[in-house]
């Protein structure tokens, strides 16, 4: 019992602990190496180390210590002093851990309580009422565990104050230097650009931009090639160094170029570079497109299936053999104008002052059928979707009844 007092005792000095309340007139404790103490004023804390220490005790009388005589020497105050009273009249028992850890905690000697907490569990290591108040968890299959040994355990790592996995610290370093690599090519990029039409730099720019090969630019080449400002050989370009990068860094870009961008030719080369690197990735992209409200929308869709040789996108291709689009025409009040019934749908006639009208009409998508006809060789039904409906669904029970024959 004396021994454990006298370990949370040094604890207590080895540490430092903070006091919380007023001092009372300055006042030490000088631990003595032979186990006793003696408390005063200590009168040269300036001391040399091989002069004594000299002290006034709490009585007034002058002493002077020899420096090898003193273990340690501890500030006091009125709170440390009932501490210690305390804690020297106090059982090392369970019951007297906790009394003095909450005698601690209404003194605000948070320290003091945190060693008379750990002292109890010692003593009882599954006291739910101290591993509580020492933040620990109770956990399935590991026992009682503070939080941030519970995340080790787990496999997570501290970063930024934040629990991660390793793996997404990795990712996340991967993506910064990502980021300052964009930067620094996204300014040479412009650079380059800028010295194009340069007599002096010119050659060097174009030497720079078709020998770009970092995996970091791809998406500063991507935004370079859909920028329609550049001219169309620039765009090609950049196209042309993508297709030396390693796959699959701007698929993305070259999918909506592919569908939206009005250069024929730079869509086409689109496609075959989305073939090189991932058409996977452009299949589901051109199936949602054959619902597009913009028939050319719609056409340049099956086109892209066709070239990704997509036999996944039947179905889809066959419910946009026929597309429903409505064409706006503005009106002008002031004007006579004339409506044929060829274009329309009704009857033709002449009007004063049309309003804005809406005209629905179902369009034939020739793209989508020859999409069809290549991806399904000897069979075409034309736009009849109803007959290419049938044929798909019968192809299907085929095709599983030759499944469940091979089992």
């Amino acid at each position: 019992m004396i021994a454990t007092r006298s370990i949370i005792l040094v604890w207590c000095m080895a540490c430092g602990l903070a006091l919380h309340g007023a001092p009372s007139a300055n006042a030490e404790i000088f631990f003595l190496r032979t186990g006793g103490r003696v408390e005063g004023q200590w009168l040269n804390p300036q001391r040399a180390q091989a002069d004594d220490y000299v002290l006034r005790t709490l009585a007034g009388v002058q002493l002077a210590l020899a420096g090898p005589q003193v273990q340690r020497v501890l500030a006091t105050s009125d709170v440390q002093k009932q501490y210690e009273d305390l804690l020297h009249k106090s059982p090392a028992t369970v019951a007297g851990h906790l009394q003095m850890a909450q005698w601690c905690r209404d003194a605000g000697l948070n320290s003091q309580r945190k060693v008379h907490l750990e002292e109890v569990i010692k003593l009882e290591p599954d006291h739910e009422e101290a591993r509580l108040a020492l933040g620990y968890g109770r956990f399935a299959n590991g026992g009682w565990l503070k939080p941030d040994e519970y995340m080790l355990r787990q496999g997570y790592v501290k970063s930024g104050g934040q629990w991660k996995l390793p793996q997404e610290i990795e990712i996340e370093a991967r993506a910064r230097e990502f980021e300052v690599a964009d930067k620094q090519w996204r300014k040479q990029i412009k650079i380059w650009l800028g010295n194009l039409d340069s007599k002096k730099y010119g050659a060097d720019a174009i030497q720079g931009l078709q020998g770009i090969r970092d995996p970091n630019a791809a998406s500063a080449v991507a935004d370079a090639l859909a920028d329609k400002t550049n001219t169309k050989a620039v765009r090609l370009m950049f196209l042309d160094v993508l297709g030396k990068l390693p796959p699959g860094l701007a698929v993305d870009t070259l999918i909506q170029l592919s569908l939206h961008d009005e250069d024929e030719n730079l869509r086409e080369r689109c496609l075959a570079e989305i073939k090189r690197q991932n058409p996977h990735r452009a299949i589901p992209v051109y199936i949602r497109e054959l619902k597009s409200k913009e028939n050319k929308t719609v056409r340049r869709a099956a086109i892209g299936l066709h070239v990704m040789g997509a036999t996944s996108a039947t179905q889809a291709l066959i419910d946009a053999l026929v597309t429903t689009h409505k064409k706006v025409v503005q009106g002008n009040p002031g004007q006579m104008t004339a409506s044929l019934g060829s274009d329309t749908g009704g009857m033709g006639g002449m009007s004063m002052g049309q309003k804005t009208q809406v005209f629905k009409s179902d369009i034939p998508n020739e793209e989508v059928l020859s999409a069809l006809a290549s991806l399904h060789p000897g069979v075409n039904f034309t736009y009849d979707k109803d007959a290419w409906r049938r044929w798909f669904m019968s192809s299907k029970t085929t095709i599983s009844a030759d499944l469940r024959r091979g089992e």
